[in-house]
């Protein structure tokens, strides 16, 4: 059996990406892990930020009116050390020594987890092709999240994925990016990688996250009535989209998709080195 890093051992993972790239997936592979404790979404900094389409109370909550005492930075440090603590006692609770904190929007907020965490977190990005992640979108019924119009969903997996490759691009050393279509159609290859990378032991039982019991809450509601792992979605985008819009996709995300598959190729060869 493989051994665990002990310089990676134990730090706090941030699980981010667009919404439908796969992150809830990825939540219970790593929470069906022995040592690995991920629940479901908690919305702390889109709270902190106010960050919602439309919020008629917005004055009214406590962290727009805490800011009337205290500046932003400091309240983040104040409540943002609560939050951690959160998740720390909930991973005790749970018998497992290490927590990850799983949210689309954590790539919006990496510079804050930073600030929280400093060098000691892992970050792991879901990214997915842009005709799939949109078509999924389609089917989400978010609309306290998810904007209507094709234009602006578009712009939203932009926002969102350009974000995290910023990150994963200035701090490799804490970036891990996993393509969902990598992660569906070789699942063990893809988990062993990944959990490598983590210092962690790669687990079978984490490929039947399925029969492992996962706390309810905030979730993409489909992954919960899926029995396993499957690559029925890759490339159904193509047939979802008239071939105009699928051409308006690919031509506003050209950049984002050379990014991603950039990033991806730098990330193989680091695969390459952890082998040896």
């Amino acid at each position: 059996m493989a051994a665990r890093s002990e310089a990676a051992a134990d730090l706090p993972i941030i699980i981010g990406g667009c919404f439908r790239t796969g992150t809830s997936l990825l939540r219970r592979l790593l929470n069906s892990h022995s040592r690995i404790y991920c629940g479901p979404e908690v919305k702390f900094f889109r709270d902190f930020y106010g960050d919602y389409f439309c919020d008629p109370l917005r004055h009214l909550r406590f962290v727009a009116s805490a800011r009337t005492m205290l500046g932003a930075d400091e309240l983040l440090l104040i409540l943002g050390s609560a939050f951690l603590e959160i998740h720390e006692r909930a991973a005790a609770r749970a018998g497992k020594p290490r927590w990850a904190d799983k949210s689309p929007e954590n790539v919006l907020y990496m510079g804050d987890w930073e600030r929280l965490l400093g060098d000691r977190l892992r970050f792991i990005m879901m990214v997915r092709n842009p005709l799939d992640t949109l078509a999924s979108i389609a089917d989400a019924g978010f609309p306290l999240s998810i904007p209507g119009g094709l234009d602006e969903r578009i712009a939203l997996y932009e926002r969102y994925t350009d974000a995290g490759l910023r990150f994963a691009n200035a701090r490799p050393d804490l970036s891990y990016v996993v393509a969902y279509e990598e992660l569906v159609q070789a699942p063990e290859e893809s988990l062993r990688r990944l959990m490598e990378w983590l210092g962690e032991v790669f687990e079978p039982a984490q490929l039947d996250y399925h029969r492992v019991a996962h706390q309810t809450g905030l979730e993409d509601p489909k992954v919960a009535a899926t029995a396993g792992i499957h690559s029925a979605s890759v490339g159904r985008g193509s047939s979802v989209f008239a071939p105009a819009e699928a051409r308006r996709i690919m031509r506003r995300t050209r950049s984002i998709c050379d990014a991603i598959a950039a990033q991806r190729s730098a990330r193989k060869g680091n695969d390459r080195g952890l082998q040896r």
